[in-house]
């Protein structure tokens, strides 16, 4: 039997949204027959190259061009199974859950929500996708079940600096939207009544919280503070240097200051405390054991419930508090009291819905429904030619030849589009690919994943609907 193609397209080649395909791709290629090809966003030609029996995106609202490629999918009949690669949103109303989805219809087969909160949300938003509409788990979050990480001393050796003892970990917020149009349309969305308002305020506590983390790198000399910057407060066509609460910290000895040369769960691992403004990360924390800080000198504003299982601090004196109290103890206190304890257990089922290391398994379940579909009827897709798409692939491959940022950079439209030419290739994607395989396979045998699916009771031990078609 052939095998079933699937084309993902994703904006880069390592981070969240090609954390949360590769798990699935590889129970779809070990149980699905399915094969996976990988393609840039960028590059939507690559639909008529491969001609895919299946599309597969980490989410149809996150950019204009995961829209734009639903779209396509859509129009030329070639099913579309997608995430979502921020499925922890508010549902109190706020929460634009349509991002670049201008039509405000879902072409994918399946609305894989993290968790029952939101799929009962979207659900009573938008009815007449209510059969679309399930619970997955978040995928990306398997991997603190299963994968090893990086040791701290892999990682500071690596940037010379194995000499410190203590190191604190912070997740940047995406303060650096405030310098480009599309970034502060992004942070007034769901303040329309006072968008000026609404941007004095993110303007006034990313002052704060720099004075905060300066103050505690300056007195922690022996501590090594490493600063995580935020994987969307930047358009990757924008060249400026941005700044946020953390880039005017980065020459500091004792300081750290990342992008995306790290993974973001190698950095929680080797950290002793994890530390944020306001961050989906600190869950990750927790899920790796460690105590999360929220540096929030207005602790009063509309915010996701994940700092209701951290330790809150207002200023450099409750930070370094609780700093000396780690650091003296080996634990803050306040983090295990009880209604943080039972916060946090809350916050995990109703964010990432299950941490059993499954989600990808549920979310292979809705792939798995989604070949079917293809198969039992028949779909005949139509993999039309694209003049522009043809273009844009040649201008890929012709100017990579001699690309040069230094030069790039200075060139009209194509300064706009440097990462497609540094990423196209997504040359990691494989080298990771074979490093979690090893750990996936390791998670299987432990849990006899491969017996139970040949006697068709994985799906079932999950609870998954049968019936669900």
């Amino acid at each position: 039997m052939n095998k079933i193609k699937v084309l993902c397209f994703t904006d880069t080649d390592t981070g969240r949204d090609v954390e949360i395909i590769l798990p699935i791709r590889y129970f779809a290629e070990r149980f699905l027959n399915c094969k996976f090809y990988h393609s840039i966003s960028f590059d939507a030609f690559s639909i008529y190259r491969f001609k895919p029996d299946i599309i597969l995106l980490p989410n149809t609202i996150g950019s204009n061009l995961y829209f734009k490629l639903s779209k396509k999918a859509h129009r030329q009949n070639i099913p579309l199974f997608a995430l979502i690669s921020e499925g922890n949103f508010r549902t109190n109303g706020t929460f634009n859950y349509w991002g670049f989805n201008t039509d405000k219809v879902f072409y994918q087969e399946y609305v894989c929500c993290w968790s029952e909160r939101t799929a009962n949300f979207l659900k009573s938003e938008v009815p007449e996708a209510e059969e679309k509409i399930v619970v997955t788990g978040g995928t990306g979050f398997d991997r603190y079940k299963i994968y090893k990480f990086k040791t701290r001393e892999e990682i500071l050796k690596k940037y010379n600096l194995p000499e410190f003892k203590k190191v604190i970990g912070y997740a940047g917020w995406a303060f650096g939207k405030l310098q480009h149009k599309r970034g502060r349309k992004e942070l007034t969305s769901a303040y329309k009544d006072n968008p000026e308002k609404r941007l004095k305020w993110v303007a006034e506590q990313r002052i704060l919280v720099r004075d905060i983390l300066r103050k505690s790198i300056e007195k922690n000399k022996d501590t090594l503070f490493i600063l995580k910057r935020h994987p969307q407060e930047s358009s990757p066509e924008l060249t400026i240097e941005i700044i946020n609460e953390m880039s005017e910290l980065a020459d500091y000895d004792n300081v750290l200051y990342l992008g995306e040369e790290e993974a973001l769960h190698d950095l929680i691992n080797i950290s002793d405390l994890w530390t944020c403004f306001e961050s989906t990360t600190a869950l990750e924390a927790w899920l790796l054991g460690k105590e999360t800080i929220f540096i929030n000198p207005d602790p009063n504003f509309n915010r996701d419930q994940l700092f209701k299982g951290s330790v809150l601090v207002n200023s450099y004196e409750n930070l370094q508090e609780k700093i000396n109290e780690y650091f003296q103890n080996g634990k803050i206190e306040d983090f295990y009291k009880d209604e943080k304890i039972s916060a946090r257990e809350k916050i995990i089922k109703e964010t990432i819905g299950f941490d059993d290391g499954m989600n990808h398994i549920r979310a292979g379940y809705y792939l798995h429904k989604t070949i079917e579909k293809k198969l039992n009827r028949k779909i005949t897709s139509t993999y039309r030619f694209n003049f522009y798409d043809f273009l844009i692939f040649l201008g890929i491959r012709f100017f990579s030849l001699f690309y040069n940022r230094n030069i790039f950079k200075h060139i009209y439209k194509l300064k706009k589009h440097l990462w497609v030419f540094e990423d196209f290739k997504l040359k990691k994607i494989p080298v990771l690919y074979k490093q979690y395989s090893k750990y996936l396979n390791e998670f299987y045998n432990l849990n006899d994943v491969s017996n139970k699916f040949k006697k068709g009771i994985l799906y079932k031990e999950l609870n998954l609907d049968e019936t669900k078609k």
